[in-house]
């Protein structure tokens, strides 16, 4: 008998080793392995149903961390409108980068003042 498969070796290959939400491969390498992440599409804190796969979605670290606890407003739902969901998600997810990309900026060139 084969051993069960992992939630998380069944996400990797629903997803196909890709951040759902910027396309990252995280089989590239170890290192983007290790960064690959569970995200709960909906979040538990906003009623999402904890560890069930339909709710679980390959995420990066880095967009896992920017996407926090954001649903989309006005409501989506993400059982019937799933990619309308992730096209939000993703949204809100390139929005934010844009603005850490400013701070990144502030330190990687400090002074520069056009870069917004």
């Amino acid at each position: 008998a084969h051993p069960v498969k992992s939630k998380f070796l069944h996400l990797f290959e629903r997803d196909q080793g890709r951040c759902v939400y910027c396309g990252l491969d995280l089989k590239a390498d170890f290192d983007r392995f290790v960064m690959a992440t569970e995200d709960h599409l909906v979040p538990q804190s906003k009623g999402g149903q904890g560890r069930q796969l339909e709710n679980l979605i390959l995420s990066c670290t880095v967009c896992n961390r920017l996407k926090a606890d954001f649903v989309p407003e006005p409501p989506i739902d993400p059982k019937t409108e799933r990619r309308k969901y992730i096209a939000s998600v993703r949204a809100h997810i390139m929005k934010r980068r844009s603005e850490r990309l400013k701070d990144f900026m502030k330190v990687t060139h400090p002074g520069l003042t056009d870069y917004q």
